[in-house]
């Protein structure tokens, strides 16, 4: 098989074996996973076959149009990390199996979402691309729907918003073929050469956000972060849907499009507003599975910060963190499916002391920990000072305070998690080594690895500036303005949460009083009660405009068509009421009057 060829073995294997294991292994979900894990295995082992020598492909489909796929160095790094997040994800899920309600549905869906991952990443068609975004929505709403019936509403409102949001992307790419003649996923059209550009812009980059999560698309995730398996949230919600959105999104911001500063100011406004929606509500919640979903929302707005500044900087910055955190916190979500399902729940007050008493995921949770706060030598250290640098040398001073706030709080809330996790107490010491175990290891240390790869990333900066620029990833150790920055950002976590804490009986409860408070108070209260959600607002708005349709129009309906009624009854009774006497002959008579006007319209001279 030639290199090209097995360039479709990574979208085609775990597609095939999704589309087998329904109906082979609808009752045996174990066997179901262990074919999706060979899947992935296959699939991986086709990529790394094929990385070396297979530049791209194209299939031609119609006259001027071709299909085209290539695997150059940056997507050979990006689709290395995608590979090691579904490989772990399956080796989770096969230890997991028992705790997912609908099991097969969940290894069908993954294995979708992994074919389509593929196809988005390693595709130069839109046309293609569009059809791997919708395949990935369908296996997200799949997903979550696994989860049984308590996570159908959940699953609805994830489908109503990716697809509100693909509908907003969908009108942009047709205004973007519009503008760039046809010019595909490398125009670089300028947002600044008429009001069709900047439109399209802002629409495609609301699509692609929303995949990733981005204000005001975000309110689906802690709903089905409450209800999904632990092993679907960190594989799609918290790994490959960032890293679908956010590749995109360096695609429409680096590629396809030359921003104006109009245009960064639509990146700027959406990323700090995604950060601190929240992070905010993250201080103050007391449930592990929201807290871990508030948290994988925020840096989301750090990525869409560091794609709009003008530096090269903030743009690789953007791509590293999209993977620290999609390591992390898949890290996260599976040491928290351990936990709760040793203390029968995820909320707070529950996991006092759990990690002490499940050392192995405790130990996997703290790396990712490490991650989360950005601390050297771990991948967020690289990417969040990158981020920072790309403000600081565009200029942006303003974009980098609140960001810069924005970490502060973020070290704030898992100084809370992280101290009721190793709270004193937590029952007796005892964890069995597994699958369950295994992954979530290995993915802590690559969160905490990850600095050092990212240093050496040149295939990344490559496509980032054009050309290798050692100098800018910087070295882990290195010290600088802004590791003076990082600095501060940790004891200013660190201490606000200390005095949050103090006198406090628990560490669950360190952050109550923002929930009372004069000013935060109200505003939690209401976005606890989804008066602004989105979503929510629109279906309210919906049942009203239907309460007023059906019960205001219909009668309207029923009372013009009953006056037409009387009306002709009226007018013509005198006319017809002659000919329809209730007679039996007379009826017939008309009836062959009217089949013999038929037969003359048919076979009659004019015919």
């Amino acid at each position: 098989m030639s290199a090209q060829s097995l360039l479709w073995v990574p979208i085609l294997v775990p597609l095939a074996a999704a589309v087998f294991l329904l109906p082979f292994f609808r009752k045996s979900p174990r066997a179901g996973a262990m074919l999706g894990l060979g899947a992935v295995v296959a699939a991986g082992l086709a990529f790394w076959t094929a990385a070396p020598s297979a530049p791209g492909v194209d299939i031609p489909w119609v006259e001027g149009f071709a299909l085209s796929f290539s695997l150059t160095g940056f997507k050979t790094f990006l689709l290395g990390f995608v590979f090691l997040f579904q490989l772990l994800a399956m080796v989770y899920t096969l230890g997991a199996t028992r705790r997912i309600a609908r099991p097969y549905l969940h290894l069908f869906a993954l294995l979708v979402a992994f074919g389509s991952t593929y196809a988005v990443i390693l595709t130069d068609s839109l046309l293609v691309l569009v059809v791997g975004w919708e395949l990935f929505l369908v296996a997200l709403y799949l997903l979550i729907h696994s989860g049984g019936a308590k996570a159908e509403a959940a699953a609805h409102k994830a489908l109503i918003i990716g697809g509100t949001s693909d509908f907003l992307m969908l009108l942009g790419l047709m205004l973007f073929s519009q503008v760039s003649q046809g010019g595909g996923m490398t125009a670089g059209v300028g947002t600044a050469s008429g009001p069709m550009a900047f439109w399209a812009f802002v629409l495609i980059f609301m699509g692609a956000g929303a995949k990733a999560g981005m204000f005001p698309f975000h309110t689906w995730i802690p709903d089905a972060a409450r209800v999904m398996p632990a092993s679907g949230f960190a594989a799609l919600p918290a790994s490959l849907e960032k890293v679908l959105g956010i590749y995109f999104l360096f695609v429409v911001t680096q590629q396809m499009f030359v921003l104006d500063a109009a245009a960064r100011t639509v990146l700027f406004l959406f990323g700090v507003a995604t950060v601190f929606v929240t992070i905010v509500p993250a201080l103050v919640e007391k449930d592990l599975r929201k807290i871990l979903a508030l948290t994988a929302i925020s840096p989301v707005g750090f990525m869409v910060c560091g794609l709009g500044v003008s530096e090269a900087a903030g743009a690789a910055g953007a791509l590293l963190y999209m993977l620290t955190h999609a390591a992390y916190k898949s890290t996260m979500f599976f040491a928290t499916g351990n936990f709760e399902e040793k203390a029968g729940g995820s909320g707070l007050e529950r996991l006092l002391g759990i990690a002490r008493s499940m050392p192995w995921s405790g130990a996997a949770f703290f790396l990712a920990f490490l991650a989360a706060i950005s601390l050297p030598p771990t991948g967020g250290f690289v990417a969040k000072e990158l981020i920072l640098e790309g403000a600081l040398h565009g200029g942006q001073i303003v974009v980098l305070a609140l960001l810069v706030v924005g970490a502060v709080l973020n070290v704030a809330v898992f100084a809370k998690v992280i101290a009721v996790l190793w709270a004193p107490g937590g029952g007796g010491r005892g964890e069995t080594a597994g699958a369950c175990v295994l992954a979530p290891l290995a993915m802590g240390a690559v969160a905490v690895l990850g600095g050092f790869v990212f240093s050496r990333a040149d295939a990344l900066i490559s496509a980032v500036a054009g050309a290798p620029e050692p100098g800018l990833t910087g070295n882990v150790w290195h010290f600088s303005i802004l590791t003076v920055v990082s600095l501060g950002i940790f004891a200013a976590g660190f201490m606000i949460y200390a005095a949050a804490r103090s006198g406090r009986a628990s560490a669950a409860e360190a952050f109550a009083p923002l929930a009372s408070s004069p000013v935060l108070g109200p505003v939690l209260g209401m976005a606890e009660a989804k008066k602004f959600d989105g979503y929510e607002i629109g279906v309210r708005v919906v049942e009203f405009v239907t309460r007023i349709v059906f019960l205001y129009c219909e009668r309207m309906v029923d009372v013009v068509g009953n006056g037409v009624l009387s009306i002709g009854r009226f007018l013509l009774r005198p006319l017809l009421g002659g000919a329809h006497n209730g007679l039996y002959g007379n009826y017939l008579c008309w009836a062959l009057a009217g089949f013999l006007v038929v037969l003359f319209l048919l076979f009659g001279p004019a015919a």
